[in-house]
């Protein structure tokens, strides 16, 4: 039999979710499963696909609460610091026969609410997700090369490893990457066409002054540009890319805004060939 999916009304939706299983992975890494009839309408983007996890007290009904048409104004609703936690992450594989996802969490202990919950995650527990609907535009990938792009460059460090994964596992094309994990059974195996440099962090290697001085090597040449401080976004994805050379720089807010300001302000890389996402801010707590 054939199931026809129809586009939902809204671009996105919540999904009630349960763990199916958990996989940990390294030192740092955990996999979680999720599972749920819902999955049927969700809509796999591959690459960096974001989601919005919600985490809801164990004991609330998630199958109401996705259900509810007013999910958005039943969450914010209350004062902030009550609110369930909701923490963005990417889909590092979407199997849809099987109705399942994973998801790859970087544990950092108890601090968060998002990496206690991954760590403490058991078969059966549930969760909510935020995540596209069919029929819609793609706006939930942030990995936009330009067709004609024949140099591609990646740079995470392990909050966005799982996005860079999932990238460098479905490109059509050969691309560079450098990766920072903190150790090294972190350096997980990644296929696809890719060149990966792991950097591990407690052997005392860096994401930034590696890639700086990559990118003096090999950084296309151009006349170096003014870049305004107030263009210092932690997050910004250009809508229309061009060239032959494109950067996705994502991580610790302050390495790729360093970074997208070497590229564009002193290699002379035009500013639309760069997407950078902060994904967190060094001194201050994490917040997942």
């Amino acid at each position: 039999m054939t199931t026809t999916l129809r586009a939902a009304a809204q671009p996105y939706q919540p999904f009630a979710l349960r763990v199916a299983r958990m996989q940990r992975l390294s030192t740092t890494f955990v996999r979680v499963t999720l599972t749920g009839e819902s999955l049927a309408e969700f809509a796999g983007h591959g690459l960096d696909q974001r989601i919005n996890l919600i985490l809801l007290p164990a004991d609330a009904d998630h199958e109401a609460f996705a259900r509810r048409p007013d999910w958005l104004a039943a969450w914010r609703s209350g004062p902030p610091e009550s609110r369930a936690p909701l923490r963005v992450y990417t889909i590092r594989a979407f199997r849809p026969a099987a109705l399942e996802v994973d998801v790859d969490f970087a544990l950092h202990g108890d601090g968060g609410p998002a990496s206690r919950w991954a760590g403490a995650a058991r078969p059966g527990d549930q969760v909510v997700m935020i995540g596209a609907t069919h029929g819609h535009p793609v706006t939930d990938v942030a990995w936009r090369p330009p067709p004609g792009a024949t140099r591609l460059l990646l740079a995470a460090d392990e909050t966005a490893l799982p996005a860079a994964a999932a990238i460098l596992e479905g490109l059509d094309r050969p691309a560079t990457a450098f990766l920072e994990v903190p150790a090294r059974d972190d350096c997980l195996p990644i296929g696809g066409p890719a060149s990966i440099t792991w950097l591990v962090r407690a052997e005392g290697q860096r994401l930034e002054p590696v890639l700086r001085a990559h990118l003096d090597a090999v950084a296309p040449a151009a006349a170096p540009t003014d870049v305004d401080p107030a263009e210092d976004d932690i997050w910004d994805v250009p809508e229309h890319p061009a060239g032959s050379f494109y950067a996705w720089l994502a991580g610790e807010s302050g390495t790729v805004v360093a970074l997208r300001r070497h590229l564009v302000g002193e290699r002379g890389v035009d500013r639309s060939s760069v997407a950078f996402m902060g994904y967190w801010k060094r001194g201050r707590a994490q917040q997942n």
